[in-house]
């Protein structure tokens, strides 16, 4: 009885695992989705067809054209990923209180406010593209590789730079897990130790010597090396003579919503730099 409730509950959270694996992988592919499909034909095919100058000629004028499709599909857009972004929030709770990895950089993209800012820049960048290069598929192109690389460069460049990271130094013990890598021939050696900070995002991990230098050894191969007699106890005990100190840069958990507005913030100022530009050039450089 028990062991069957207990295959029951496995069952639901590998369920419940998978499907917010794949809401997740919805909410990163959502803005590239609306930036190629969307936003880059939206205008791109009517430069091409030359549709736009019959709108031109009636009493629309460029910047109201443009302005009301940007303004329908930057909403259109947001609500979209609003509310896929809001269930899986809701629903991915116990997940992530047990996991503790909201933070993750793969995980804190798919959550919040952060979703919504993407898809309607996403929109907007396949709407200017499109009004520079006039062609359907060549904006498509050009707003795919735009899109990726701005979801690949946010993580590892914008976002440590927004969280303004906490630096800790303390003294690295060998009493827990850490992992050595070293060469056997020039007896280079680097320390592996995983912080205890649970539900932070570790940016970075370092050991370092006494005098704040990254730990590189040598090591002493009669006590470290492969042919060392004393094994890992040996070399356990002889780094534990070192001095060594683990220096990390960590965002606290805590910071999760302070973090999400302030990348969503960045986002919404690219969405609008980038809409007025569209603006500007629709009404002085489009012929």
């Amino acid at each position: 009885m028990w062991a069957a409730r207990s295959d029951l509950g496995a069952d639901r959270g590998a369920r419940r695992a998978a499907g917010q694996r794949v809401a997740a992988g919805a909410l990163y592919l959502l803005p590239a989705l609306v930036g190629i499909f969307w936003g880059a034909p939206l205008v791109a095919r009517e430069l091409e067809t030359g549709t736009y100058r019959m709108v031109f000629s009636q009493s629309v004028s460029r910047g109201r054209w443009l302005l009301v499709k940007l303004a329908a599909g930057c909403g259109a857009a947001a609500l979209g990923a609003g509310l896929l972004s809001l269930v899986l929030t809701e629903w991915a709770q116990p997940i992530d209180g047990a996991s503790a990895d909201r933070m993750n950089p793969l995980v804190f993209a798919a959550r919040g406010i952060v979703p919504i800012g993407y898809a309607t820049l996403a929109f907007v960048v396949g709407v200017a593209t499109g009004l520079l290069l006039r062609r359907t598929l060549a904006a498509m192109a050009v707003t795919l590789l735009v899109v990726v690389s701005l979801q690949i460069a946010a993580p590892f460049v914008v976002r440590p730079w927004l969280a303004q990271p906490v630096t800790t130094v303390s003294p690295l013990r060998f009493d827990g897990d850490y992992g050595i890598s070293m060469s056997s021939d020039t007896g280079r050696m680097t320390v592996h130790a995983q912080p205890d900070r649970r539900g932070d995002w570790i940016v970075s991990s370092t050991t370092i010597t006494s005098t704040g230098a990254e730990f590189t050894g040598p090591a002493d191969m009669t006590q470290c090396g492969p042919r060392a007699p004393g094994g890992r106890e040996a070399c356990q005990s002889w780094l534990g003579k070192q001095n060594l100190s683990l220096k990390v840069s960590y965002v606290p958990g805590s910071k999760f919503w302070n973090l999400q507005w302030r990348e969503f913030g960045v986002l919404f100022a690219l969405t609008v730099a980038l809409a007025a530009f569209s603006l500007w050039w629709v009404r002085r450089r489009l012929v």
